[in-house]
């Protein structure tokens, strides 16, 4: 028997088992991408035992992957009556809010999710980015700082805080950041091109010309080493006045 069909569903046992074939069969058309298939079996499953709350969650799921977010907000809405604690539906009613735009509604369901689940890194990053996508740059960067504190060794949230300040032309603090991360990291080859990119705005030619000579010798790929090789050769020449609009976007 199906995980969960034994508890969530309400009816006769005959009922019970062609609720849970039902369920079977769609989630097997939903992971072949299957999806108008897989719809039709989900809800005659939910016509069985509307109160079945994976039977809810998949059909959710399936109408995410068409891309109707929409429907799968009003069934994760009806999943959430049932059981309002479940961390998977707040997850996905973040997630599909955040996809169609509506991002106060977006960062209302991360909270709730981290609440429930206050260890999962991946969903306080997303809402760093939420904070950062609607210009409150001053709370995605408490976030940042506050995943740093509590996981020092997740880079990821350093590189996105060292970049959001480079973004905000806070090119000493960035720096400052990106140093951290070549302690930590030291294969991590774009803080080198970072660093070049943060002294050359700053004004020092000598740190610019070093951080880009260290990118250029660590760099396994040829990405970028043009433009870098012009920039270098620009400091050499004392000449700091051409933007780089070009090597902030690869950061």
């Amino acid at each position: 028997m199906c995980k969960g069909f034994n508890k969530k569903f309400n009816n006769t046992n005959k009922d019970n088992m062609l609720a849970e074939i039902y369920y079977e069969q769609a989630e097997n058309y939903r992971v072949n991408n299957q999806y108008k298939e897989a719809v039709d079996k989900y809800l005659h499953s939910i016509l069985i035992d509307k109160s079945c709350l994976i039977s809810y969650i998949g059909l959710a799921l399936t109408y995410k992957k068409m891309k109707n977010y929409d429907k799968a907000i009003n069934t994760l809405k009806k999943a959430e009556q049932i059981n309002p604690t479940d961390f998977k539906i707040q997850k996905e009613l973040a997630l599909c809010n955040i996809i169609k735009g509506d991002y106060e509604k977006g960062i209302k369901y991360l909270i709730s999710s981290i609440k429930i689940n206050p260890n999962n890194i991946e969903l306080q990053m997303q809402l760093a980015l939420v904070h950062e996508m609607i210009q409150e740059e001053d709370m995605a960067l408490m976030i940042y700082q506050k995943i740093i504190e509590t996981n020092p060794g997740y880079i990821r949230a350093y590189i996105q805080k060292a970049t959001l300040y480079m973004h905000l032309e806070d090119y000493l603090e960035s720096a400052k950041i990106f140093r951290k991360i070549i302690n930590i990291t030291p294969e991590y080859t774009r803080a080198y091109l970072a660093l070049g990119i943060c002294y050359e705005k700053l004004g020092n030619i000598k740190s610019g010309s070093r951080y880009y000579r260290k990118y250029l010798k660590l760099s396994k790929t040829k990405e970028n080493k043009k433009e870098v090789l012009k920039r270098l050769n620009n400091l050499r020449e004392n000449n700091t006045k051409e933007n780089t609009p070009k090597l902030l976007r690869i950061i």
